[in-house]
């Protein structure tokens, strides 16, 4: 559909430009969910075109902290690709927009995940691997000002991810990912704290949700991330955060922009 096509070039577009672009639901046309991941889907496309490589999936707004803080209602999923991984935790704010940051927990697939009917047991006996992650989101309208099938069209505001070491999910058998206790630092010190239930219920569940939601695999090997869970951190030059997970390890970011000196 050219609406699409045009929809999903110019969120491209203004990514690569960094130029922010006008919320699709203000527009005489608007723009509904269906849609919305239709445009979502070109997007990856183009990407793909790029020479980048789909690596894994995300969960939006899975938290209620979440939805409160950006006035969306309900969860939704977008992709990951390998551009989006930082390896060295150095995020340069330079090709950015809005750059904000959230910790959450990062479930790497050993096996595939298919929907219809994925439960958050068969999410467990998938994974892998967990990690500590800290996903930096940059939405691409104006004013980081957005309504729920804006961000779906967006990625779910995909921007960066920054992972820890990962843990070996069978260290982890017994452990209620529900009570996972989270503790956001920013600068050395503390912001937020959370535990893995602000994820959907259970970060497990936020997994699922997408397995069956999004139509197509999650493959072995994939990271999943399940959702944000504390409000967002705004990012400035300068600036360190760092996640705790109990039991599962910390990772922290330096945001910094291209030609700045590094803070020592």
């Amino acid at each position: 559909m050219r609406a699409v096509s045009q929809a999903a070039a110019e969120l491209h577009r203004a990514r690569l430009d960094r130029v922010p672009v006008t919320p699709f639901t203000d527009r005489p046309d608007g723009l509904d969910i269906e849609a919305a991941y239709a445009v979502q889907a070109e997007g990856i496309a183009l990407r793909e075109a790029a020479g980048e490589r789909v690596v894994g999936g995300k969960l939006g707004f899975t938290s209620e902290a979440m939805r409160r803080a950006m006035g969306v209602d309900s969860p939704n999923y977008g992709w990951l690709t390998d551009a989006m991984v930082v390896e060295d935790g150095e995020v340069d704010l330079g090709i950015l927009i809005h750059p904000k940051v959230e910790p959450e927990i990062a479930f790497v697939l050993g096996s595939q995940l298919e929907g219809p009917g994925v439960t958050a047991d068969d999410v467990l006996a998938a994974t892998a691997q967990l990690a500590p992650c800290l996903e930096v989101v940059d939405s691409r309208y104006v004013d980081f000002r957005f309504r729920a099938a804006d961000n779906i069209a967006d990625d779910s505001s995909a921007g960066l991810l920054v992972l820890g070491d990962p843990v070996e999910a069978s260290a982890l058998e017994g452990v209620d990912l529900r009570l996972v206790g989270c503790v956001v630092t920013v600068d050395g010190a503390v912001v937020h704290t959370a535990a893995g239930a602000a994820a959907h219920g259970n970060p497990a569940e936020a997994v699922a949700w997408m397995a069956n939601a999004c139509g197509s695999p999650l493959l072995a090997g994939y990271v999943v991330i399940a959702g944000g869970l504390t409000p967002p951190v705004d990012l400035v030059p300068g600036r360190r955060v760092t996640v705790e997970l109990d039991r599962i390890g910390s990772v922290g970011l330096l945001a910094t922009k291209r030609g700045d000196p590094c803070p020592s």
